[in-house]
């Protein structure tokens, strides 16, 4: 006889809403099918498979490796998370009445697992395809029972003594961890952009040591950049502002700055290392070091780990990281933007009262493309495509946009003008979206079809449908940290309609207001919403 082992999950991958945080956790569930058949017999009627189910142990494990030129090969194990799903006492399964059949008797132990909400996504880097993976390994152990006679002997009788009755069985299977973020809830768009939250910096203008321009004009010169607190990956650009104004800045001198030109780019870095860093070990509980290969080794390694492990691979690391970095600005874009001559934005500053400032507000859509164009790119990193922004034990992908705002100054003694390059990096995280839930889905099965086959008969066929549960939105999606549940601010507050007074109208009939206050929005002031940062720039002379 034989025994089968198999995973099946509830969905196709397993998602994580938000940032990583470690006091969440999300549900692993599933069944695993265990399958029993009848040995092959050339005389008689096939006998009945029976055995006795002792345990049934699932694990699960997550690790990430990497795999450069410059590091060899190193791996880092994220958790490790271990189940018993059997019942206490030995269950017999059997396949009586169905021993001449061609398919196997399929018993089905369903498991729920809690798996820490902090882990980073699975991906793949570089042409060896290491990276984060997760996966799920199953084993069985069972004992054959055997109901034939005592009398009878065979060279099997013989050897039973010797043969060892536990038996097991195992398998694993790949688990696609996906880190989304939320879709928001605001219904208006600005083309393809969905209005969101967006987080504003405030640059520190500071002149250089070889820079002409007055450094008491540039101190008094504010600037606040705003960009999207979240990105779509599935996009192609994002929104940049840029404001600008003077304070306390003399009249005379406001009516000598211009602002020549502006550009702006997208930049993907990429960060990998030999080992997690102290600072990664203080804020997520992943194994400690004794628990971590070479210690102990991963369950299922990278094909080319044990090659590494014996001194006999490719690579030879000699450093403890390497890195990269790219541009993901379209081809033929030359992220360039003139503002043409005699700009003086701050003419009017000073002659504005100080309660009501003036902006100098510029507005652009920021490109990039999913595959950068740069050839100079290294080739042990593999393609130069867009990935997500996420930080783990080994890899870190971060983004930044280098934004370069260029200011003129007419000196007042000589007529010289003198420019000021004022360059600054914003960081940006590109991640990946859900999709948003108020589409409406069908949860009835689909209508069945008719396939024809040669003899003319129709055959019933249902295409495969994803389950209802995977279109499910997440906990962090409706409800916040605290338990109550999020604000709608999509829904404008309702029309004050006066009710009828009892003495103009003594028919009248009084009917409470109610107001929903889970659906009430309310005013965005950027001022006093957005999240201030402040940035030192670099500064460029010409």
């Amino acid at each position: 006889m034989s025994v089968a082992i198999d995973i099946v999950p509830s969905s196709d991958s397993l998602d994580m809403f938000g940032d990583a945080d470690t006091s969440s956790a999300y549900s692993l569930s599933g069944h695993v099918t265990i399958a029993v058949t009848s040995p092959f017999t050339l005389y008689g009627r096939r006998r009945t498979a029976r055995i006795l189910l002792h345990s049934v142990t699932l694990t699960f494990e997550g690790q990430t490796e990497v795999l450069t030129p410059q590091t060899g090969y190193a791996a880092a194990r994220l958790c490790t998370v271990t189940r018993e799903i059997a019942p206490h006492e030995p269950v017999e399964m059997n396949n009586e009445g169905h021993e001449d059949s061609d398919k196997p008797c399929d018993w089905n132990v369903v498991f729920d697992m809690p798996i820490p909400g902090w882990l980073p996504p699975s991906t793949t880097y570089g042409v060896e395809d290491a990276g984060v993976r997760y996966t799920l390994f199953a084993e069985a152990k069972f004992t054959f029972v055997d109901d034939s006679s005592s009398s009878s002997f065979s060279f099997a009788t013989l050897c039973a003594p010797f043969r060892s009755r536990m038996k097991t069985v195992d398998t694993r299977k790949h688990i696609q961890l996906r880190r989304l973020i939320a879709p928001y809830e605001d219904a208006n768009t600005e083309g393809d952009m969905v209005l969101q939250p967006r987080i504003s910096y405030l640059i520190n203008a500071q002149a250089s040591s070889v820079s002409k321009f007055p450094e008491d004009v540039l101190k008094k010169l504010q600037v606040l950049a705003t960009v999207p607190e979240h990105i779509n990956i599935e996009q192609h650009a994002f929104p940049l502002i840029i404001r600008m104004r003077t304070k306390n800045l003399e009249a005379d001198k406001c009516k000598r700055i211009q602002v020549t030109s502006v550009s702006a780019k997208v930049i993907q870095k990429e960060k990998y290392r030999t080992r997690p860093s102290e600072d990664y070990y203080r804020r997520y509980p992943i194994p400690a070091a004794l628990e971590q290969p070479p210690n102990v080794p991963l369950k299922y390694p990278h094909p080319l780990g044990p090659v590494y492990d014996s001194g006999l691979g490719a690579y030879v690391g000699w450093v403890d990281n390497a890195s990269r970095e790219f541009s993901l600005l379209p081809l033929g874009e030359p992220g360039f933007h003139s503002l043409g001559d005699n700009n003086y934005p701050f003419a009017n500053d000073a002659d504005a009262p100080p309660e009501e400032p003036s902006w100098y507000t510029l507005e652009s859509s920021i490109p990039f493309v999913h595959q950068a164009p740069d050839d100079k790119a290294t080739i042990w990193g593999g393609s130069p495509i867009i990935r997500p922004s996420v930080v783990s034990p080994l890899v870190s992908i971060i983004h930044e946009t280098a934004v370069e705002v260029t200011c003129a100054y007419t000196l007042p003694d000589t007529e010289e003008v003198v420019t000021e390059c004022l360059a600054f990096t914003l960081p940006l995280r590109i991640l990946t979206f859900a999709p948003d839930p108020r589409i409406e889905r069908c949860i009835t099965p689909p209508p069945v079809h008719s396939v024809h086959t040669q003899s003319g008969s129709p055959v019933p066929s249902l295409s495969p449908s994803k389950p209802y549960t995977s279109s499910l939105p997440a906990y962090s999606q409706l409800f916040d940290r605290n338990g109550d549940r999020k604000i709608d601010y999509s829904v404008p507050l309702p029309l004050y309609t006066p009710q009828a007074s009892p003495e103009a109208s003594p028919k009248a009939s009084f009917r409470p207001l109610t107001l929903d206050l889970s659906h009430v929005g309310f005013g965005y002031d950027e001022d006093d919403a957005q999240e201030m940062h402040e940035l030192d720039p670099l500064l460029a002379s010409h």
